[in-house]
């Protein structure tokens, strides 16, 4: 046994040891969870574009969420984007076309609306859409407190996001805010 182990067992007690050794390794097993954890992030690309996003890790990653929001910093506008996964939404999108309906996205909380602006399609992630709406309405300033942004297109009613991250969400609508739409720093 080496002279460090031996000092080491010396100052340890077996029960006492085995509870510091627990709680470093409970430590360390809560640490690696929280940076593994599935939460909004939020990215500047640098050129006054920021997006907000769902992934477990903070590095650069392709494995962001099916619900993603970029917006230029002061335009008051914010791009939502939406993979299709779910098989009604996919029909609802269909039944706008094939109908050649008016596609209207009402957000939920109301009364604002929006409408498509485009259906997309990508090898790597399949079919999708996209939509504008405002960073300071009602459905986003819903979202900014539960991390879930809600909305119905055609028939169906859409629902995506996560709870943890929410400080990001906020972020994001404050730098997406016009300047005159900003909350006012208190004194």
């Amino acid at each position: 046994m080496s002279t460090k182990a031996r000092d080491l067992r010396k100052s340890c007690s077996g029960i006492a040891c085995a509870y510091v050794v627990a709680q470093c390794v409970l430590l360390l097993a809560v640490s690696t969870a929280s940076a593994d954890e599935v939460k909004w992030r939020q990215t500047d690309f640098g050129d006054g574009t920021l997006m907000l996003y769902t992934a477990d890790t903070s590095l650069a990653t392709d494995a962001i969420g099916a619900l993603n929001f970029q917006c230029k910093t002061g335009s008051g506008l914010v791009k939502v984007d939406k993979l299709i996964l779910d098989k009604s939404e996919r029909a609802a999108i269909a039944r706008l076309v094939s109908d050649d309906s008016y596609p209207t996205v009402e957000l939920n909380p109301g009364p604002d609306k929006s409408t498509l602006d485009a259906i997309t399609s990508s090898d790597a992630s399949g079919w999708g859409y996209n939509f504008q709406i405002s960073s300071d309405g009602a459905a986003f300033d819903l979202f900014k407190k539960t991390g879930i942004f809600r909305f119905k297109i055609g028939g169906a009613a859409v629902q995506g996001g996560v709870k943890a991250g929410l400080d990001k969400i906020a972020e994001f609508q404050t730098a997406c805010q016009k300047p005159s739409d900003r909350p006012k720093a208190s004194k």
